[in-house]
């Protein structure tokens, strides 16, 4: 006896597991016009593989005013709202098929994921740990539990979870792709590349994996084999916005300005959505000697008009001018970084009678500089894994008067909270030298030095808050060496330790020139990039051709410490700095080891950092206006540089390093912002 002809629906389902889409639909279609059961939910899934969203949903919709207790077809529901970018009905979609069968490890596993997608990393955490209780066996649970604790900041639960799913699937490039990524953000650089690649001998053509082995090789310093990590990622996905965006990093940190801005703007175009992309652009133009003050607001400006969203103020804002203000600072750099060299000794001496101290860390590494700031801050929130709408209503609960941003386009920056107009005041300082081109910025911290009364202020979206004796206050490490003066019969050497990426074209064709016009002399140049063999060759190659040999140049990369580091200027005579980008911790750590800086003068911010720097030390004559003088002044200097004790005790006596006076006079022109909102509100 034969045996009973399959249904078209069960046709159909084969045809689907057997991958040939094409004939599930077309038996699908037919067991719907014989009105087989479950045919309707079957098209909705076909259609959702086919990418067919609108026929998806209609026919998941149609399925469920039959079987409204089908919690399968609510689940398929809820992926194609998913798939449609409609994320809060999907999640009722979710929530209505768990609620239909509770036990179903699969839907909580979705439902935990639709959480995520939202925003509430709480609630997908508990859902998942559900899931993982109803079937601890499935790896994908694992994984998805590890994205969520690692949005949440918990990278060592965010690990063990990327571990199990590879117990359990040890082929799982998803999985090693996302151990990489959390190991690189623990600082475990060569474990993290060695899960990117065994991500990648699984699936080659995984551009994810590609772009971030990328970066973890970029964090060793290997910059010409991250630069091909991701081509590589963009020869497989040539729209990927974050592999365009992370070249550009690293052409930038090659010197390939022009490639590196191209790369910026290709991310931005692939993801007009992502301010981080486009404010790296706009970091970008600050290296650039061709683009101009009216460029360069423009620019920002058309950051701001595409990622700033104001939102009113709340309306029981406290406007009295004379009571206690509430300051806020908002910073991924409070660690050890150059930003905390200069926001540390006001955060010791802010006036806890007249101000009320909040900071918002966004610090995923934390280190003992992070620890001193806390205890330095009377709030701290740890707000790496908040959302900028998290953030914005943190900081809105918290009741902050005055919100200072300390990064400006910089990486990490929360400048959309901002453009949400977080606080009644809000203020740029410190950690970028431009406008952020936010209508909602209201000033920007800098000085006559910097910023000259009536030369830039069209340049910025803000008002120029001009600090009386300087925009800046240096806090010497309290490791640094003594200063040593020269000895023995060693060469006069000139020096950098800025960031190669200051270091363009036009600085080595200048430094060059000084070189050639002194032939016993030579240069030090120490910067991390410097690491890579393909940095070296091209720095030894532009010297080159502007007449210059390698043994002449001296080119160091990382030391051990920063006491190390500091030690080194001791083989330095004149420290030189860049343009149109000049140095700022750089030439702080030169002047404290007591070596001479040259600065040229540029019509920036950029450009003029060095100008207020060494005014404030009361060295305005190492400050030049042209390369010619430039030149000279550095071979005067050489010449006949000052005692190097003698130039420390300068700079420990002068404004850069006077923490007390310039907290108070950062208070008093906080407080007069604040009595200037409370004048103009009432």
């Amino acid at each position: 006896m034969d045996a009973p002809q399959a249904s078209l629906v069960d046709q159909a389902q084969a045809a689907i597991v057997a991958g040939r889409l094409a004939d599930a639909e077309q038996l699908a279609l037919q067991a719907a016009a014989a009105d087989e059961t479950g045919s309707d939910g079957l098209l909705a899934q076909i259609y959702l593989h086919a990418g067919n969203l609108l026929e998806a949903e209609g026919y998941a919709r149609k399925a469920l005013n039959h079987s409204p207790d089908d919690a399968i077809t609510t689940a398929y529901l809820g992926a194609i709202l998913m798939a449609m970018g409609r994320p809060e009905l999907a999640l009722t979609a979710y929530r209505d098929a768990v609620s239909l069968q509770p036990d179903n490890a699969v839907l909580q596993n979705e439902l935990g994921n639709a959480l995520a997608a939202v925003g509430a990393h709480e609630d997908a955490a508990a859902v998942l740990r559900r899931a993982v209780e109803l079937r601890a066996d499935i790896p994908e649970i694992h994984n998805n539990l590890g994205n969520v604790l690692r949005e949440l900041g918990d990278l060592d639960s965010a690990m063990k979870c990327y571990r199990t799913a590879l117990s359990l699937r040890a082929e799982y490039p998803e999985a090693l792709n996302n151990l990489g990524v959390v190991l690189q953000e623990q600082r475990d650089t060569d474990g993290a590349i060695d899960a990117f690649r065994q991500a990648l001998a699984l699936q080659p053509a995984n551009a994810l994996a590609n772009t971030h082995l990328g970066t973890a090789l970029a964090a060793k310093g290997e910059l010409t084999a991250a630069a091909a990590a991701h081509r590589e990622a963009l020869r497989h996905t040539p729209g990927l916005a974050s592999a365009h965006n992370n070249l550009g990093i690293v052409l930038k940190d090659q010197g390939e300005f022009v490639a590196s801005r191209d790369a910026y703007a290709a991310a931005v175009a692939a993801d007009g959505d992502d301010s981080s992309f486009h404010s790296n652009l706009l970091m970008s133009l600050s290296y650039d000697p061709a683009v101009d003050g009216e460029t360069l607001v423009a620019e920002h400006r058309r950051w701001a008009n595409r990622h700033e969203r104001p939102e009113p103020l709340p309306k029981d804002i406290d406007w009295q001018p004379d009571r206690r203000i509430r300051i806020g600072y908002v910073s991924p750099d409070f660690w050890t970084h150059s930003v905390a060299y200069f926001i540390e000794p006001i955060l010791e001496r802010h006036d806890r009678d007249r101000f009320e101290i909040f900071c918002y860390a966004d610090v995923a590494r934390p280190d003992d500089t992070t620890n001193r700031l806390r205890q330095a801050a009377e709030h701290w929130c740890d707000s790496v894994a908040f959302s900028d709408r998290e953030l914005f209503e943190r900081t809105r609960a918290d009741r902050i008067d005055i919100l200072v941003d300390l990064s400006g386009h910089t990486g990490g920056n929360r400048l959309p909270v901002f453009g949400r107009r977080a606080a009644p005041v809000q203020i740029s300082w410190i950690g970028y030298p431009a406008t952020t081109g936010l209508s909602q910025m209201d000033y920007r911290i800098s000085d006559g030095w910097a910023d000259p009364e009536g030369e830039t202020d069209h340049f910025h979206s803000e008002r120029l808050l001009r600090l009386p004796t300087g925009f800046l206050c240096y806090r010497p490490p309290e490791n640094a060496p003594a200063p040593t003066d020269r000895a023995g019969r060693r060469p006069i050497t000139f020096g950098s330790f800025n960031n190669l990426s200051k270091v363009t074209d036009d600085v080595i064709a200048l430094w060059a020139r000084l070189l050639t016009d002194c032939p016993d002399t030579r240069l030090l140049l120490k910067s991390r990039q410097l690491a890579d063999d393909g940095v070296r060759s091209r720095v030894l190659g532009l010297f080159q051709a502007n007449g210059v040999m390698p043994e002449r140049l001296d080119l160091r990369t990382r030391v051990r410490d920063a006491s190390d580091h500091l030690a080194l200027y001791g083989e330095v005579d004149v420290a030189l700095d860049t343009f149109p980008y000049n140095g700022t911790t750089t030439t702080c750590e030169a002047l404290w080891m007591g070596v001479p800086v040259i600065a040229l003068a540029g019509s920036l911010h950029a450009g003029r950092v060095g100008v207020s720097l060494l005014n404030q030390i009361g060295q305005p004559g190492w400050v030049v206006d042209t390369p010619d003088a430039y030149v000279a002044k550095a071979l005067a200097i050489a010449a006949d540089p000052p005692r190097r004790a003698v130039l420390r005790d300068q700079v420990a006596g002068s404004t850069l390093v006077d923490a007390i006076g310039f907290t108070q006079a950062f208070e008093a022109a906080l407080t007069t912002v604040w009595s200037d909102r409370c004048k103009a509100r009432m």
